[in-house]
């Protein structure tokens, strides 16, 4: 609204005003505008004023205002004419029969209007002037970009830490999607029925807290995953890993921009990359994990090794 934006630049102006009671100068050429921090403000009959903003007072327009009138906390009266909005923001307008308002006539209060009285805009009464709702839509957006870059970074440390274990996840959600959906789901009632079972017993309390604490992580780590999967998915191997992460983040993250859809999106890719990391430790585990003697491990075979010789995952 310009009648805000205009009492935030006069707000900034009127600290340098001493409190006290305004009127307008007699013999002015020009309209002067009128910013008060606590007082008042009359504009006697006959004579004009530009721009009215009270912080602490009442106003009170017997002649011409040719700009908007605001009041922060306090009464408006309007007995002659108002070229621009009339506002009160915690406070009551008064409409003598006489008055002339051009645009609309907005009070936090009651708007108390005699007959005759003529106003160009809206008349609302029981206005509530507060930023909530821009705040609740910041605070949103300021949260999805806080775990969006969180995610991230996290997925970087991930791919710099173990590249060959990105690979292995990727293979495993890809060759079994399902499975990986069922042990995420499986881990993500798993760890805090065994965190709340450790926690009833005075050995395993710091377990169980160590278990509660992390599982907030294991989910940020289950979505990084995830995120990994859906880029290797649309920038497949052997094509460079981080622009495969960026693209998958990328595309999960204008997803969970969608509200209520958003958060459910998260919570499953946070499930289905857990589940995919359990897979692939599962098969790293009966594959490399135990040697009988005599026999050699067979040596790490990487996905653009897979993909170059033409050998399925």
């Amino acid at each position: 609204m310009a009648t805000l934006r205009r009492s935030a630049v006069f707000f900034v102006l009127g600290l340098a005003l001493v409190p006290g009671r305004a009127l307008a100068a007699e013999g002015a050429t020009h309209p002067q505008d009128q910013i008060v921090l606590s007082g008042a403000v009359v504009v006697p009959r006959g004579q004009e004023i530009g721009e009215i903003v009270v912080f602490h007072g009442n106003v009170t327009v017997q002649g011409v205002a040719r700009g908007d009138v605001v009041v922060i906390d306090g009464r408006v009266t309007v007995i002659g004419q108002v070229s621009g909005t009339v506002v009160s923001v915690d406070g009551t307008v008064v409409l003598g029969a006489a008055a002339q308002v051009g645009g609309s006539v907005l009070a936090g209060g009651k708007v108390l209007a005699e007959e005759g009285a003529q106003v160009g805009g809206d008349i609302k009464q029981g206005v509530s002037f507060t930023l909530r709702e821009p705040l609740r839509a910041i605070g949103r957006f300021v949260v999805w970009l806080a775990v969006s870059v969180s995610t991230l970074l996290l997925g970087f440390a991930l791919l710099l830490l173990a590249p060959r274990g990105a690979d292995a996840v990727h293979r495993a959600a890809s060759s079994a999607p399902w499975a990986s959906l069922g042990w995420g789901v499986a881990a993500f009632l798993g760890v805090p029925a065994l965190a709340g079972l450790l926690l009833v017993s005075v050995l395993g309390l710091p377990l169980g807290l160590t278990l509660l604490l992390a599982f907030a992580f294991l989910l940020f780590v289950g979505y990084a995953w995830s995120a990994w999967i859906v880029g290797r998915l649309l920038w497949g191997p052997p094509r460079n890993r981080p622009v495969a992460l960026l693209i998958g983040w990328a595309t999960l993250s204008a997803a969970t921009m969608i509200p209520y859809a958003g958060g459910i999106l998260w919570f499953v890719g946070a499930v289905f990359g857990l589940g995919a990391v359990v897979v692939a430790t599962w098969r790293a585990r009966g594959t490399r994990g135990r040697h009988r003697a005599g026999v050699v491990a067979a040596p790490y075979v990487t996905e653009e090794a897979m993909e170059e010789e033409g050998v399925g995952l």
